[in-house]
């Protein structure tokens, strides 16, 4: 469980609006100042040392990057890819809630913001932490050099010293549960318990939903979410069978982390996952060591984002289109998922993941 692909609520509180707000500045791109300006706004009311920094004069920051931001650091590859990937999750999850046009290029991320992700990310390992929380993404931010985030602390005058250690007094993980949009969608479907006043605001949704598709579509959707989820943080333009393999192994991971049981349905799809040797945990492991040299070269850059959302491509939208139509007819998910991993594209993209590197 110690993949740490996952980061908490909180952590994402601090990235979305760091995002939004470059976006509604039609600015390019969104540096570790950026970030560290969020973290003042959003915990300045407990640190007052962050206060500090806030109330500095920061004009001259906002939107601001040097352009050697994060280049140079060594950064462990699992780590740098994880950042990338959740990077990629906040643009596409920001710009879904962007009021007006669209704009044609998303913000893209600084290498010192991916860097100081990633960083977080190995801090966190090293701690023995289950997933990545806001503390550590700050400590991060005030012990990176050559950032904005650090001109930007030296040039507010608060003693960077004192400040790391009002930081590391916190809690870890501000917020109790992590960053797993499929338990999200599995409450949404009706799949998990969740309070009696969000019960009844979706229970209109809930019940069409079950009428027009069958009462086990909820897993579908929550599938084919997940799989769109997985593209995205892959950076592919377009939804492929191994985002589908991914996102039916991501599920059970995201559950796991949570600590929520598995639904019967999902419980029972469990032995057809670890038939064909697919740990979430274990594949991500895996795309890290597939990619190799091509992420190393990539680790220190800057983190461009595309504007179109992806798309299934016309075979996995005809898988999905069929699949649906089983469940309509009564068929559970255990099945459905059989038969999409019967697939010859699935069966060839189960056998990439899954393949022992060189």
């Amino acid at each position: 469980m110690n993949v740490l692909d996952y980061s908490s609520w909180t952590v994402m509180a601090v990235l979305m609006p760091a995002f939004k707000r470059a976006s509604r500045s039609g600015r390019f791109s969104v540096g570790s100042g950026d970030l560290l300006l969020d973290f003042c706004r959003r915990l300045g009311g407990n640190l007052p040392l962050l206060r500090s920094i806030l109330r500095s004069n920061i004009s001259a920051f906002v939107g601001a990057s040097f352009d050697n931001e994060g280049k140079g650091g060594t950064v462990e590859l699992l780590s740098s890819y994880v950042a990338r990937a959740l990077l990629r999750e906040v643009s596409r999850e920001g710009s879904d809630f962007l009021i007006g046009e669209q704009p044609a290029v998303l913000p893209g991320w600084t290498a010192g913001a991916v860097q100081v992700l990633a960083n977080a990310r190995s801090m966190s390992v090293e701690r023995g932490l289950p997933w990545v929380g806001d503390r550590e993404v700050l400590l991060a931010l005030l012990a990176s050099e050559g950032t904005t985030a650090s001109a930007l602390v030296t040039r507010s005058g608060v003693d960077r010293g004192e400040l790391l250690s009002e930081v590391g007094r916190l809690k870890p993980f501000q917020g109790k549960h992590p960053w797993a949009p499929a338990v999200d969608s599995l409450e949404r479907t009706g799949f998990l318990r969740v309070n009696v006043v969000s019960r009844l605001l979706m229970w209109p949704i809930t019940v069409l939903s079950w009428k027009v598709d069958g009462p086990r579509s909820g897993l579908l959707t929550t599938l084919e979410d997940e799989a769109v989820r997985q593209a995205v943080r892959e950076g592919s333009a377009d939804v492929q069978f191994e985002h589908i393999v991914l996102a039916a192994a991501s599920i059970l991971h995201q559950l796991a982390l949570s600590e929520i049981p598995e639904p019967e349905e999902l419980r029972s799809s469990r032995p057809i996952l670890d038939g064909y040797g697919l740990s979430y945990a274990d594949l991500i492991r895996r795309l890290v060591a597939r990619a190799g040299s091509a992420l190393s070269a990539s680790a220190g850059e800057s983190l461009t984002i595309p504007a179109r959302p992806p798309v299934a491509s016309p075979e996995v939208e005809t898988a999905f289109e069929q699949s649906r139509g089983r469940v309509a007819q009564g068929a559970s998910y255990p099945e459905v998922l059989e038969q999409l991993f019967a697939m010859p594209q699935a069966k060839s993209a189960i056998s990439t993941l899954t393949a022992d590197q060189p």
